[in-house]
């Protein structure tokens, strides 16, 4: 167990549980220079991004992430996430449910194996068509490139086999009932083995195919004229690295871009009032929430912690920080995962009388509590202070701490601050991660405590334990939805987080942009129906 934990930590970091879903942060050499804001007064468009300007029915997407940047060797240098250059076996529908992909049909043939057959109308961008040893051959790949892998699929290389040219088999090293929805993620994507991977050639099924990469600037693509499904209405996507969130709000604004992602949320309303720019907001499997450490002196207190949680009122932060778009969350799991204890969870609401009671009553002597925030959490700096403004109405002194995104991740998980904000959630179909890495004690965030200390930051035992291996590895819903839920009841009943918020996430566009189609994992958009008009 403790081997496959070490490696599932260093999973997590890159496929995106218990990670920071916000994206902004600091500038990068791709963006622009500075401008004045282009919302503070009235604005003129040039009439086209990069795709308009030439007259073609391309676009260009501006995004906080860059794509070329990371450990995608295996992939030829690019990221597989948001573009639809590379597919994976099933994606992720709109309400979150496991979709046929390049694989028709999945059936489990024993304990620990699974039969995949695969779509045979599929081509790769090469012209040469999908078959199961290709589907081996991108296993194999993962495997072998990133050590962690075996951990989070639970298969080693062995365990991928083509049993004829349609069918793969895959053998788990454990019961793994969630591994379809695990491998529904498009981190885990098929190439066709012919690749070239020293000259960063990226050959995949989707429906637009890498033409250039601009290391740290952009990835241009055109349109695959035989993909398998629908044809993409458009000739071609070109994906820019834009990191700071301004400056993706100045692209659109000056008209750099046709579509920008996360741009700041106090530009929403601003740019929903220019005449030729609109926003879009999709609800998403995450969860804002600030995570307070019970085994930290004075929060190991469950009056103080739920006296953090009297204080704190969550209509006001998702209506004044986040400009409405979000939902005032109960607890760690949003509502659009099916074991989400949402509904059943106690609604502690804003009572600051209840919270200097409590305040009182228990063991805290007015030192400042230390609350940790990544520079990489968009409006993250001013969540903090929200919720640091709100606590110090009931007499908790708060210290905010902002610290880069790296120096947060060691802070928090060394249990260095006694409440640290983030937003959680998943980019696969399978969400359990989400909540073992957070409050199973041999999960990303206790493990390191728990391994040196016996400790960990939110772990509340061992009945929480059992609740959560029950559910890992249970292949029934309904008793998955049941120990989930009760962890949940659990957390919320000793205060082991103050929730703020449900997220939805903001896409930006001009108004010539039309049929975007955002999913509930942001990097799972699908752009095959994208049309823009000018």
């Amino acid at each position: 167990m403790t081997n496959k934990n070490i490696t599932r930590r260093s999973a997590v970091q890159i496929i995106g549980a218990g990670s920071l879903i916000g994206l902004a942060g600091c500038s990068s050499s791709s963006d622009s220079p500075n401008q004045s804001d282009p919302y503070g007064s009235s604005t003129s468009t040039t009439g086209g991004g990069d795709g308009a300007t030439n007259g073609s029915k391309s676009a260009t997407v501006a995004l906080a992430t860059d794509l070329t940047a990371g450990t995608w060797g295996v992939y030829g240098g690019v990221m597989p996430y948001y573009t639809n250059i590379l597919e994976p076996l099933i994606w992720v529908s709109k309400d979150m449910k496991l979709e046929p992909w390049l694989a028709t049909e999945w059936k489990a043939t024993g304990e620990t194996t699974w039969e995949f057959t695969l779509r045979e109308d599929v081509t790769f961008h090469n012209g040469k068509p999908l078959t199961a040893e290709a589907v081996v051959f991108s296993f194999h790949q993962l495997l072998d490139e990133w050590s962690w892998a075996p951990g989070w699929l639970h298969v080693e290389k062995d365990g991928v086999k083509a049993l004829d040219k349609t069918t793969v088999e895959f053998t788990t090293t454990d019961p793994f009932p969630t591994f379809p929805g695990t491998i529904a993620h498009n981190m885990v994507a098929i190439q066709h083995p012919d690749r070239d991977r020293k000259a960063g050639e990226v050959i995949g099924t989707g429906p637009f195919q890498v033409e250039t990469v601009k290391k740290e600037q952009f990835v241009q693509t055109t349109a695959f004229e035989d993909y398998w499904n629908d044809p993409p209405k458009l000739s071609g996507l070109k994906f820019r690295v834009i990191t700071d969130a301004n400056t993706r709000a100045l692209s659109l604004s000056a008209h750099e871009t046709d579509v920008a992602y996360q741009p700041p949320r106090n530009k929403i309303n601003s740019i929903r009032k220019a005449s030729k720019t609109n926003v879009e907001t999709q609800g998403s499997p995450s969860a804002g929430y600030l995570g307070i450490n019970l085994y930290k002196s004075p929060t190991d207190d469950v009056k103080l912690r739920k006296a953090l949680n009297y204080a704190v009122n969550q209509n006001a932060i998702v209506e004044s920080i986040l400009s409405g778009v979000g939902k005032p969350a109960r607890g760690s799991i949003a509502p659009s995962i099916y074991w989400s204890a949402h509904d059943q969870l106690p609604e502690y609401g804003q009572n600051k009388s209840k919270a200097k009671s409590l305040v009182k009553s228990s063991n805290y002597d007015g030192e400042a509590l230390k609350l940790l925030v990544s520079t990489d959490m968009t409006d993250g700096n001013l969540l903090a202070q929200a919720v640091a403004q709100q606590m110090e109405a009931v007499g908790v002194s708060i210290d905010i701490q902002v610290l880069e995104d790296a120096a947060f991740n060691d802070a928090e998980r060394n249990g260095q601050g006694h409440l640290a904000l983030s937003e959680k959630g998943t980019n696969s179909g399978a969400a359990d991660y989400v909540i073992y890495e957070s409050f199973h004690s041999e999960g990303d965030m206790n493990e390191r405590l728990y391994g040196d200390e016996g400790t960990g930051l939110y772990n509340l035992g061992s009945k929480v334990d059992s609740l959560l291996k029950t559910g890992f590895q249970t292949g029934s819903k309904e008793k998955k939805k049941e120990v989930y839920r009760e962890v949940q009841r659990m957390i919320a009943e000793k205060a082991v987080i103050v929730p703020l918020y449900y997220s939805e996430y903001v896409v930006a566009a001009f108004r010539d942009v039309n049929n975007l189609d955002l999913r509930p994992i942001p990097e799972m958009v699908r752009w095959d129906s994208l049309t823009h008009t000018n």
